[in-house]
């Protein structure tokens, strides 16, 4: 299983609070540090109540919401 950032290329572990895997919306799977898909603003806080966060898959465009 590929468990690259994609975009710097570091080891993504799925289990840590700072790494994510975006996997529900697509035949393919992305994995990236929190802080890499802030840096290329993939990664969008909501306003509102929830402490939700948007990430938008940078292979297809894909939108997941995160708590």
């Amino acid at each position: 299983m590929e468990t690259e950032c994609y975009y710097c290329r570091g080891i993504v572990l799925a289990n840590e609070a700072d790494d994510i895997l975006l996997d529900d919306h697509a035949d393919h799977s992305v994995y990236m540090h929190k802080q890499c898909g802030k840096s290329h603003d993939v990664i969008k806080e909501r306003t509102g109540s929830t402490a939700a966060v948007e990430i938008i898959c940078p292979e297809c465009g894909a939108v997941e919401t995160r708590q």
